[in-house]
């Protein structure tokens, strides 16, 4: 039976709808302590001191620590540049601001208390003073010469800059006969998953090890980070990423609450927990894309985009260890996306503010360019009187012309743009939309369509970083009763693919998915992975399972080859048997197989074979380059889905209340490996989608 495009359930479902998942907020121990943050009502200030002496007082607490006190330990956060050649000004960061607070909500002090009611009563008694100071909270207004310096040391607000060209795209639009501009600013939002951030940190001072519970996305890659902050041996810290209550990339970094939960339990000697409150998660853990692009496009009667120009302004907050800054670098090289204008001119300035810093969320910055490409194409329809969805299909990357060499750096090699979008023209019924949107007219109704061209490059491998490369690994086990066990560096952050990675192994081995356990997220038994980010779980970790699953099926045909007295490149396997191909009468039991491996591998049958069924092995891409030294090109992304979709919106002209009438989305996923979850992606996606839709603004591109 093979399982790879099956809509098989989630292994876990049942346990987590009963409510008997495991949480990071169920981690229970002895001795344990929780943790709660003061955070600054200022969103640029002076901290002149802290006093903790009430807090101190109030039975229960057992400390107080403040940034001075990390300082003296030395527990300075390292901070990623985001790839070659593409890296912030140096700042010194800890977990909890020393000397001066750069966002409303920043962390100056820890209660640890023998309770969370008390570790938070304490905290209202912890007197700070403050100095406030005026605020950069406009990113076109921080680059301006007297605006105030989030960070003084740097001079400017500027974090770093960068410009990709391709062509002349500036002297075709000076000289283009016919041209269209505009503004676009992209609101600043974020996402609120069911699980807030939590973090139990657990260090033992007699062996000098910490075990740290997370709601992470990538244990792997946060070990080796305590383990910088902390100067404490990584193999030393063990983390563990218990069941993950909804992420969405909001997960994925190195948060300052994350070191200074670890920090805590170092200071104390005891367990430490603390989980977000709602208000502080959305204050404080990312938000996404805030920006303002100023564009001008050159383009012929027929609608045929000639030329792009495009200045992207991103108020990317206060800096900080989440690297979610490289978003709009991201949005810069994505561009024109699915789009084939060959001449553009893209430059991105990213600005410091006293803003929560920027964090992934439904994405990593390509939707943004999507988004504005969107906006570019409905312009030129507007210019030239044609059909929207005649110039999309005038200006795409057609079919034929993969792999195509985008030109921020990006090697596109599948799609089919056109198709996606004619197939969600006809759910939509858009044929007919102008009737439908006249006759609501008439009745005082006012409706309109949106469509929606979204290029989604995943599989994010980024050199130089810690975090953001093209590889994971595997490890497939066979036990000597023929069940196996999937331990691999991807995680799951509530999505399911563990499920999928089940399917892969499976499918490799010809045996029933009941067989087959997945383990994920521990970093003392797992094999390094980089975790889950950019829908990498199944392209990267489920590659390394068919290659390690493959490597051991090859044993198992070997062994079965002798025992059949056939070629082993004569077999395959399928429901829990290894037959010869084309006479499925002559077989073995696999489990058989793997009984004589393990117990007889001195016999005849075994001779040659290596005892154990285990196998460890890493995947990577081979499309993936990086030339910083030409324009900041690269290439990125090895994977490229796409999706079209249109929408059908009522607006009430008296209260501005939107009604969706109609979504339709066509998502081109490639090869499907479980129809369940990929369906629930979209769907999710989608709802998400819509909620921070609502939130922009387009203004006209004759505004």
């Amino acid at each position: 039976m093979a399982f790879i495009g099956k809509g098989v359930p989630a292994q876990n479902s049942a346990a987590l709808v009963a409510g008997a998942g495991l949480y990071t907020g169920d981690v229970k121990l002895d001795r344990m302590t929780h943790a709660h943050v003061v955070r600054s009502p200022y969103a640029a200030a002076r901290i002149l001191s802290i006093d903790a002496s009430a807090a101190l007082a109030l039975p229960g607490v057992v400390a107080v620590i403040t940034g001075d006190d990390l300082r003296a330990k030395g527990y300075a956060m390292p901070v990623e540049g985001f790839g070659e050649g593409v890296k912030p000004k140096p700042f010194d960061l800890y977990p909890l601001a020393v000397d001066r607070v750069r966002f409303a909500g920043e962390g100056v002090a820890a209660v640890i208390a023998e309770d969370p009611y008390t570790a938070k009563q304490a905290s209202l008694l912890v007197d700070v003073e403050y100095e406030d100071t005026d605020p950069v909270v406009d990113a076109e207004r921080g680059l301006a010469p007297d605006s105030p310096l989030v960070e003084p040391d740097w001079g400017s607000n500027v974090l770093f800059e960068a410009r990709m060209t391709s062509g002349n795209a500036a002297q075709i639009i000076a000289d283009a006969a016919h041209t269209v501009g505009g503004e676009l600013h992209h609101h600043r939002y974020t996402g609120a998953a069911m699980e807030p951030r939590a973090y139990v940190g657990d260090y033992d001072p007699y062996r000098k090890t910490l075990t740290f519970w997370a709601s992470t996305q990538c244990p792997h890659p946060m070990r080796t980070l305590l383990g910088q902050t902390l100067h404490l041996p990584e193999n030393n810290i063990r983390v563990i990423q218990p069941n993950v209550g909804g992420a969405f990339g909001l997960k994925i970094p190195y948060f300052q609450e994350e070191a200074l939960i670890a920090a805590l339990s170092l200071a104390c000697g005891r367990p430490v927990r603390w989980i977000a409150e709602r208000r502080e998660d959305l204050l404080t853990g990312g938000h996404a894309r805030e920006g303002h692009f100023r564009w001008q496009a050159a383009y012929e009667p027929d609608g045929h985009v000639t030329a792009l120009k495009v200045r992207y302004v991103a108020d990317v907050g206060a800096p900080s260890a989440l690297a979610g800054w490289g978003q709009c670098y991201v949005t810069g090289f994505a561009l024109p996306t699915c789009y084939k204008i060959r001449d553009t001119d893209v430059e991105v300035i990213a600005v410091t503010t006293n803003k929560c810093a920027w964090n992934a969320y439904r994405g990593f910055g390509k939707e943004s360019s999507s988004w504005l490409m969107d906006r570019v194409m409905d312009a030129v329809a507007q210019e030239t009187r044609l059909d929207r969805t005649a110039v999309r299909l005038r200006n795409f990357i057609q079919p034929d012309e993969f792999p195509y060499a985008q030109n921020g750096g990006a090697i596109i090699d599948s799609g089919d743009y056109p198709k996606a979008l004619k197939r969600v023209l006809e759910m939509i019924d858009y044929a007919n939309f102008p009737t439908l949107q006249a006759t609501a007219r008439a009745q005082g109704r006012y409706i309109g369509l949106g469509l929606g061209q979204e290029l989604t490059p995943e599989g994010c491998s980024i050199a130089g970083t810690a975090r953001f490369n093209g590889w994971d690994g595997a490890t497939v086990r066979i036990g000597p009763s023929g069940e196996v066990t999937v331990l691999t560096g991807v995680t799951s952050p509530g999505t399911g693919n563990e499920t999928a990675l089940a399917q892969i192994a499976a499918d490799q081995l010809g045996i029933d998915l009941q067989y087959v356990k997945v383990i994920q997220g521990d970093t003392s038994i797992c094999p390094y992975g980089l975790g889950n980010f950019s829908s990498r779980g199944v392209i990267m970790g489920g590659s390394a399972v068919h290659i390690a699953a493959g490597e051991l099926r090859e044993k198992l045909f070997k062994v079965a080859g002798r025992l059949l007295e056939v070629s082993p490149g004569d077999l395959e396997c399928e429901d829990g048997k290894i037959m010869l191909k084309g006479a499925p009468f002559r077989y073995v039991d696999t489990r058989d197989v793997v009984t004589k491996i393990y117990s007889d591998c001195h016999g005849a049958a075994a001779c040659g074979v290596e005892p154990g069924l285990e196998a460890t092995r890493y995947f990577r891409h081979e499309n993936v380059y990086h030339q910083p030294e030409t324009q900041g090109r690269y290439s990125a992304y090895p994977s490229w889905a796409n999706q079209a979709t249109a929408l059908i919106a009522e607006i009430d002209p008296d209260t501005g209340v939107i009604k969706i009438l109609r979504y339709c989305a066509v998502h081109d996923s490639g090869k499907i490996i479980n129809p369940l979850t990929a369906e629930g992606n979209v769907h999710g996606g989608t709802a998400q989608g819509i909620g921070g839709c609502l939130l922009y603004t387009s203004p006209s591109p004759r505004d």
